[in-house]
């Protein structure tokens, strides 16, 4: 095999592998879509009808790819009215809740997929968080995960404490400074002991926070980015009834690092 050769079959295999990429997220987001009862769904589904169309036509695989990357774009495009959407079944999904009320297994689905997107979405600014999502989806019977990664000792409230031996309640100061030292870590271990102690030559922290979502918790975001146009909520509440409902499984996360006196 030369080299020329090699490298077509190499692209060709990574074309098929983004082909097959584009293809997962769109089936997602028309799922998750329909969950929410969005009325961005029935144009990503006309999209859909048209790609299957064009595939028994036998259109090629780019155009069929341009096709999907259309109907995304006009989902985000569209992102500004989906939000409302999303908000305002949010909200009635909780107040559901609320009042004592099951809901249906189409409005759990749109839930976890909701958690699936922070999920994914979380990866870049907040790695903690995501890992500690991403582990809430599987049930574990010791109800104990333990995490080496000592990215936390840089946060300003855990540098305040780091010289002390012994246990420590952090109260995390991440609301002054919306981006502060403080808020990436704040987000997966808000709240949380930390515990210092002798290693040899090194200093050992054990970090533990119970995570889990709490009842009818809710939070608002990007409020004040251009007048409220992005604004989401985020319903903690809704987490919390897919835990009661063993959807999702809370655990007592461990993380240890270890660093030089």
């Amino acid at each position: 095999m030369t080299i020329n050769t090699f490298g077509k079959k190499l692209l060709r295999f990574l074309k098929t592998i983004l082909f097959l990429a584009i293809c997962i997220i769109f089936l997602f987001f028309l799922l998750w879509t329909f969950c929410y009862s969005l009325h961005i769904f029935y144009v990503l589904a006309l999209t859909l009808v048209l790609a299957i169309v064009a595939f028994f036509l036998q259109k090629n695989r780019r155009f069929i790819t341009i096709l999907l990357c259309s109907g995304f774009l006009i989902f985000l495009l569209s992102t500004p009215y989906n939000l409302k959407q999303y908000n305002r079944h949010a909200e009635a999904f909780q107040a559901q809740i609320n009042k004592g009320y099951h809901l249906r297994f189409k409005e759990k689905a749109a839930i976890y997929g909701t958690l699936l997107i922070i999920t994914v979405g979380d990866i870049i600014p907040f790695p903690e968080a995501s890992i500690q999502n991403f582990y809430l989806l599987f049930p574990k019977e010791s109800k104990t995960r333990i995490f080496y990664d000592g990215d936390y000792l840089s946060a300003p409230d855990i540098q305040a404490v780091i010289n002390k031996k012994g246990k420590h309640q952090v109260e995390w100061n991440k609301w002054g400074e919306r981006f502060n030292g403080n808020f990436r870590f704040a987000a997966a271990f808000d709240p949380c002991t930390l515990e210092i102690v002798d290693d040899g030559n090194q200093k050992k922290a054990t970090l533990i926070t119970y995570f889990h979502y709490r009842k009818n918790y809710t939070t608002f975001n990007a409020n004040h980015v251009l007048g409220g146009l992005f604004a989401f909520r985020i319903d903690e509440g809704l987490f919390w009834y897919l835990q009661h409902e063993g959807w999702l499984h809370p655990y007592n996360s461990v993380w240890i690092a270890k660093f030089d006196k």
